[in-house]
């Protein structure tokens, strides 16, 4: 697996960048504040010597009082800078004339605002400011402090801070490879679990009860897709043993008429009854491979009905006409309101078709079949009832499946209702089946012309 594809690497690359960019703003706000809290003591330092020297000024009455003074004051201080300048020239300069005069020069413009100046290759932090003497003379005083000692300080800090950033990140990342791969371990355990389904395993499923709140919904999605895929093919299983035991009776019957006319010669008529025999099983296979390439190309969708406006109670005149040969002894009715729906009629007339050949052969003698036709909430509502024995509840069930039949020994496929079921679903419509005590109700639900 590819690492730049690695959820752990991704998390754990996030942390440290989150740390990282957490720890900079912290480092720099505290960096911003030191300097300024030195630059706030700078400046207090050095008001404080203007201070001094305006004291000491307004004190001495020449301008050698003023330098004695100032330079007894000056004498324990390190790396400050005095330079005083009167009317007649330099008054004093401490600690040495030169960088003294230095600073005379370049605090020309500076005020008793810190401002920040290099001097000799040093940075120094200067305030300047008047001076009115004892003598009635007005000078200027330039106060400077080295602030090396504080930039080195900062600049250390910096570097010890930025080093420190550096492994707080590599720490945190690999913190977080820990953590990241120690929360994939339930995605780990779902791989695994996954890795031992296969075809002959699908009744296996992931436990729920220990899997963290964030993935439940995945493992409940992944059991759901199990659940569905055992459906399938325990309904794929049970439809080609099906479909074999099917085909199986006619081929095995095709096959026995054979043998039988090949062991000793025929006459001419005996060898007609045989091909009259073996194209009755031929149509029944024929029928048989059409319903289930019918209901295959339903299960993909593939079933698309030409819409037309069917008027159902034409459609049931025509059915009760069709089959009237099969129900000579029992008496058919047709209640219908001349409603019309969207639709295959060809189809439609296939759907009813099979419910009504089914309620025909499960009606007894002098028993009725009633076929009503209303429209209610929109919808037309078409119920084929019929007398005798109703449906056993385990059979109503899963009685529109395939291969289900009532009467094993009776004539047909089983997929009669099955396909039935399809038309009405590619319509749009719903059907059921309710069993009565006496007798069994199918009712089909189709959406009426807008």
């Amino acid at each position: 697996m590819s690492l730049r594809h690695s959820i752990t690497l991704r998390l754990s690359l996030a942390f440290a960048l989150l740390a990282t960019l957490v720890f900079a703003a912290l480092g720099i706000y505290l960096s911003r504040s030191a300097d300024r809290h030195m630059t706030e003591l700078d400046a207090h330092e050095l008001l404080g010597k203007l201070a001094l020297a305006r004291h000491i000024g307004a004190q001495e009455g020449s301008p050698a009082g003023l330098a004695r003074r100032l330079a007894d004051v000056l004498v324990a201080e390190h790396g400050v800078i005095v330079a005083v300048d009167g009317g007649q020239g330099a008054i004093f300069r401490w600690p040495e004339a030169g960088l003294a005069a230095e600073l005379a020069t370049a605090g020309a413009q500076v005020g008793e605002t810190p401002v920040r100046l290099t001097l000799a290759g040093q940075d120094y932090r200067v305030v300047a400011g008047e001076l009115a003497t004892a003598w009635g003379e007005t000078a200027r005083v330039v106060v400077a402090r080295n602030i090396n000692h504080h930039t080195d300080f900062l600049d250390q800090l910096q570097r010890d801070f930025w080093f420190a950033v550096l492994a707080a990140a590599l720490l945190t990342m690999a913190v977080g490879m820990l953590i990241a791969r120690r929360g994939m371990r339930p995605v780990r355990a779902i791989a695994q679990a996954a890795g031992r389904i296969s075809a002959g395993r699908l009744a296996e499923r992931i436990p729920e009860q220990d899997v963290p709140p964030e993935l439940g919904e995945l493992v409940q999605a992944f059991n759901a897709m199990l659940a569905r895929l055992e459906e399938s093919f325990t309904r794929l299983s049970e439809f080609s043993a099906d479909i074999a035991h099917e085909l199986r009776t006619p081929i095995h019957s095709l096959r026995m008429q054979t043998e039988v006319s090949l062991g000793k010669a025929r006459g001419i008529e005996e060898y007609r009854e045989l091909l009259a025999s073996n194209l009755e099983e031929y149509e029944r296979l024929s029928r048989i491979i059409g319903d289930m390439l019918f209901l295959a190309k339903a299960d993909h969708g593939l079933v698309m009905p030409q819409r037309g406006m069917v008027e159902l109670k034409a459609l049931g005149e025509r059915l009760f006409e069709y089959y009237g040969l099969l129900a000579e002894n029992v008496d058919l009715r047709l209640v219908a309101e001349p409603l019309s729906v969207p639709g295959d009629a060809l189809m439609l007339e296939r759907a009813l078709g099979n419910v009504l050949v089914n309620a025909i052969h499960h009606t007894p003698e002098q028993g009725a079949i009633t076929v009503r036709i209303a429209s209610q909430d929109g919808r037309a509502v078409i119920r084929i009832g019929n007398s005798g024995q109703p449906i056993p509840p385990d059979v109503a069930a899963s009685i529109f499946e395939r291969f289900v039949r009532l009467d094993a020994g009776r004539e047909g496929s089983g997929l009669g209702l099955a396909i039935t079921r399809s038309i009405v679903l590619a319509h749009g419509g719903s059907i059921s089946v309710n069993a009565g005590a006496h007798d069994t109700t199918f009712v089909i639900e189709l959406p009426l012309a807008a």
